[in-house]
């Protein structure tokens, strides 16, 4: 059986952790392989960070790709439908017999597909022969907008021997914040809730965006008590875990949250908007909590009082987000692959 990997995510010198997680399922795919059995990957490696960047990007990935159109796998696997599934439709042309996997992220069917375009995505779509959405809200959207049955809903996995409770760390975060500097991240509503809870509330800020980066350093020029990182290695953001008493995440839009299973991996209880993709990670006062995203200002009292919680109910908390999903460890990820690809 030959395998090739598709994907527009992967780690590059201007963008050191973006998809890291592909890269980690490859090489772990790799280890688990049987003899007789091989896989290979093509990425799409981003030189530009901006918006023309992305797109020559994809132009030029589309041109390298043509001479795998004449070589022969058995199993071709897409990490994100677009827009891949062009590249993918065309090698099926040439290629009728293989099976085609995608896996959808969410923003490549939540945001990308809609209604002027969704007719042709679905022409697309009745190429693949596996579709796998990394959490239940991604399916719902897989399955009404491009009318395909979902094979598994798999998440990409987290590796339990990278992220895991740290001993005798102490939590010089109140709150820990891991995302990319936009809108539908919620990072606006984060800002707003980090000016109203006052310069003694303790953050760590990990991410990129010129507009909000500028924001933030002037909060701390003001006094603030925030710490900006960004280019956070797997075993950095460990750390960061465990020194933070909870994880928030305000987005607007999101597929299956990995960070979310990172943070809870290492027993960090979270804070998310009551979006219905985190509503499937976070149980209400069990491994974490939400506040409604159409009253924003609610985030800011939850942190508040997040503040006094005491030292046994945080340990409640702790020991919950720590038994949450080991099902989706990246090894449990991996088999469910390799039997989808043997199938």
């Amino acid at each position: 059986m030959k395998v090739l990997l598709i994907t527009s995510m992967y780690p590059s010198p201007e963008k050191k952790y973006s998809g890291i997680f592909v890269k980690n399922q490859f090489e772990l795919l790799q280890k688990m392989m049987r003899e007789g059995e091989q896989i290979s990957i093509f990425f799409l490696r981003r030189k530009i960070t901006s918006t023309f960047g992305s797109i020559t990007k994809h132009l030029v990935s589309f041109f390298k790709f043509i001479p795998y159109l004449f070589k022969s796998y058995d199993v071709v696997h897409l990490h994100s439908f677009y827009p891949l599934i062009v590249t993918a439709w065309l090698y099926k042309i040439f290629h009728p017999k293989t099976k085609l996997v995608v896996t959808f992220h969410g923003m490549d069917i939540n945001l990308q597909v809609n209604k002027k375009n969704e007719k042709m995505f679905r022409f697309f779509a009745k190429k693949i022969d596996a579709a796998i959405p990394v959490g239940k809200e991604v399916a719902k959207n897989v399955t009404a907008k491009l009318k395909l049955p979902i094979a598994k809903i798999l998440p990409v996995g987290v590796n339990s021997a990278v992220f895991y409770p740290e001993s005798d760390v102490q939590k010089i975060y109140d709150y820990l914040y891991v995302g990319s500097f936009f809108e539908v991240k919620g990072i606006d509503i984060l800002y707003k809730s980090i000016q109203d809870l006052g310069k003694e509330t303790r953050f760590c800020i990990v991410g990129n965006g010129e507009e909000y980066h500028k924001k933030f350093t002037d909060l701390i020029n003001d006094g603030y008590s925030i710490e900006l990182k960004k280019d956070q290695s797997h075993e950095q953001l460990r750390s960061l875990y465990n020194q933070s008493k909870f994880l928030v995440l305000p987005s607007r839009s999101e597929g299956f949250a990995t960070v979310i299973v990172e943070a809870m991996y290492c027993g960090t209880p979270v804070v998310t908007s009551d979006i219905p993709q985190f509503r499937e990670q976070v149980v209400e006062n069990e491994n974490g909590f939400t506040f409604p995203l159409d009253n924003p200002e609610k985030l800011t009292e939850l942190l508040g009082n997040l503040l006094h919680i005491s030292p046994s109910q945080y340990q409640a908390l702790s020991l919950k987000a720590k038994a949450s999903f080991k099902e989706i460890s990246l090894d449990a990820v991996c088999k469910e692959l390799l039997e989808i690809y043997r199938s």
